[in-house]
């Protein structure tokens, strides 16, 4: 397939233009700086950790193992202490 020189001509002005914008600098943030706050691994591991143990309650309720879901929300609610 060949590009016509339309075309051609189209994709360089367009990048032209891209190279004439001016870039964001590194040290500005977008949005409210309160809220773009960094997650580290292990607090994003133990909100991963409170979460399998709420899924796990739920199927353990439904299944009617009352005792084992107890303990397992037992586990869900000492994981999300680790949160605060």
């Amino acid at each position: 397939m060949r590009t016509s020189p339309e075309i051609i001509r189209q994709i360089d002005a367009a990048g032209a233009r891209e190279a004439e914008s001016p870039a964001v600098a590194d040290d500005e943030a977008v949005g409210d700086g309160e809220q773009n706050t960094v997650v580290n691994l292990g607090r994003l591991a133990w909100l991963g950790t409170v979460g399998a143990c709420l899924i796990a309650v739920l199927i353990l309720v439904i299944e009617g193992y009352y005792g084992y879901a107890g303990v397992t929300f037992a586990v869900a609610v000492a994981a999300f202490i680790n949160l605060l």
